[in-house]
């Protein structure tokens, strides 16, 4: 199960970033064990131009409306994946200021499928593309 979104683009500091754009006035925390930083259940990992913010809670991103991604993208490449054990899977690609795929399954049932790359038949090909891609 994993809930995870990741920038690519330059972010001067996306501890920062981040607690502006989810209006949190929290402190980040350091993981000794992990070796990384956390706000509550989400956890940031950075290398290079590439930040992912991981959500160990997997309620923190679920069910956002596309809209609310774009916003959050702030005109960087955006690419955020969840499945979870009971078939529910999301993956929505914002690059440019739009969304160019966005897929939903809830409980085996395909609410949202548009854009075309990458192609996914069902929640395993979402849980596929976020392990080999996006962890």
């Amino acid at each position: 199960m994993a809930s995870v979104f990741v920038v690519k683009g330059q972010i001067e500091n996306p501890m920062e970033w981040y607690s502006k754009k989810m209006k949190c006035d929290s402190n980040w925390v350091f993981d000794e064990q992990l070796n990384t930083y956390h706000l509550g259940p989400v956890y940031i990992k950075q290398c290079g131009n590439t930040i992912s913010f991981e959500d160990m809670s997997e309620n923190e991103f679920f069910e956002w409306e596309t809209s609310a991604w774009i916003t959050l993208a702030d005109n960087k490449e955006l690419v955020y994946g969840f499945y979870s054990d009971d078939d529910n899977a999301e993956f929505i690609h914002i690059k440019d200021g739009s969304c160019i795929r966005d897929y939903r399954m809830y409980d085996f049932t395909l609410d949202t499928d548009e854009g075309d790359t990458p192609e996914f038949e069902d929640w395993a090909d979402v849980y596929d593309f976020i392990d080999d891609n996006l962890l």
